[in-house]
């Protein structure tokens, strides 16, 4: 950046001078350009004359020691003569050479004093400078970890960069995968409108066979309440047709005696089971009629009939709440409510089979079991909630005499 300059001579470093020590003055380096470089060129200036007036000083000193050297050595050969005049001589050139160093040096500080105010000005500057250039350091070497921080960014944002481009080509697979996708749904979308078109055909045929059906159903409902109305009515006559061959038709009703023993209750409640009641003997034919068909079951037994003095004493009446009427055929001392016996509470009737009793009616306790004889209408039956009952016309209504 600097330049070296011409070395600037002393005016007193000459031969003649008598410089005695010291090296000589090496000129300070001038910048080459710019107004700083131009001040530094001037306060170079002004150091070289500041060593000029001292190499003066120098100068003048020796001059001075060499007058003393001098005036000793005059001071011995001449004796006392010799020496006043060698030291007025001397003492008159050293009052020259003293006004002479004097007014050298009034001038060299007049001439120095505006170089230092130049030279004040220069160094404010230059610390001026100094500072805005310590700052301009610092905001660089801010600048430069700031690039440096940059540089580390950069190597982030590179691989930060590639892993994007990573991501890129994966998206781009996945976005040809989804191409495929699309064109299946669009495929899936056409055979579903496809099946849909087909199924609403097939969901409209249907209705009109529902519809069809349903007119149909209508039909097989009527034709089925007509088969329940004929199979009730097939029932009721089969039903009649199996009591006619389990029971033995008299004069219209049919009869059974069973061999089964029960209690009076339990007797008329098996004979209200079977679609009647106890039978009810009410002339001499249907006493003798009874009297043979419960000897067709047993020869030694008792069998109930449907007469009795339940719900008031000595008043008979049969099951249908009828009265007894003017047919009886008791046996002799009959009723007797058990007086002859040990029961005493005899509102039962029934046909005793055995001697010395036979074929006679007697009052005996209801709560015994005995077999029973049950008689039916098989001309008048109903379904009653799904089984068929048969109602017997009451005898009562059609009294009956001997």
């Amino acid at each position: 950046m600097y330049a070296q300059a011409e070395p600037v001579r002393s005016p007193f470093s000459g031969p003649g001078s008598r410089q005695t020590s010291g090296h000589p003055l090496q000129p300070r380096p001038v910048r080459q350009s710019g107004s700083r470089g131009r001040v530094r060129h001037d306060h170079d200036k002004q150091r070289e004359d500041q060593d000029t007036s001292s190499h003066t000083y120098e100068d003048a000193e020796a001059v001075r020691g060499h007058a003393t050297h001098t005036s000793a050595d005059c001071a011995y050969p001449g004796g006392v003569s010799g020496r006043r005049g060698v030291c007025s001589f001397l003492r008159a050139r050293r009052s020259c050479l003293a006004a002479g160093i004097a007014v050298l040096l009034s001038l060299a500080a007049v001439g120095l004093a505006p170089l230092t105010f130049s030279n004040i000005q220069e160094i404010s500057q230059l610390s001026t400078t100094v500072t805005h250039d310590q700052d301009n350091l610092r905001q660089l070497n801010a600048t430069v970890d700031a690039l440096k921080s940059d540089q580390d960014n950069l190597r982030q944002l590179s691989a930060t960069v590639d892993a994007l481009r990573r991501d890129q080509d994966a998206l781009k697979v996945d976005q040809d995968n989804l191409r495929q996708l699309f064109a299946m749904v669009d495929a899936l979308k056409s055979d579903h409108q496809g099946n849909l078109r087909l199924l609403s055909t097939t969901v409209n045929a249907l209705k009109r066979d529902q519809d069809g059906m349903s007119t149909a159903v209508n039909y097989l409902k009527r034709d089925l309440d007509n088969e329940r109305s004929r199979t009730t009515t097939l029932e009721q006559r089969l039903r009649g047709i199996e009591k006619t061959l389990r029971y033995t038709i008299w004069h219209g009703i049919c009869y059974k005696a069973f061999n089964t023993r029960k209690s009076f209750s339990e007797a008329a409640a098996a004979c209200r089971a079977d679609g009647g009641t106890l039978a009810m003997p009410r002339d001499a034919d249907t006493r003798s009629f009874l009297i043979s068909l419960y000897k067709s079951v047993s020869d030694h037994s008792f069998f109930w009939i449907g007469l009795h003095d339940q719900r008031e004493e000595g008043r008979f009446e049969w099951v249908d709440r009828s009265a007894l009427g003017p047919y009886s055929s008791w046996d002799l001392g009959q009723p007797d409510n058990g007086r002859s016996g040990r029961l005493g509470n005899e509102d039962c009737v029934l046909y005793s089979s055995g001697p010395p009793q036979q074929d006679k009616w007697h009052d005996y306790d209801c709560p015994n079991p005995f077999s029973f004889i049950c008689q039916a209408d098989p001309g008048r039956a109903q379904a009653t909630s799904g089984s068929l009952t048969t109602t017997v016309q009451r005898l009562s209504d059609h009294p009956q005499s001997n």
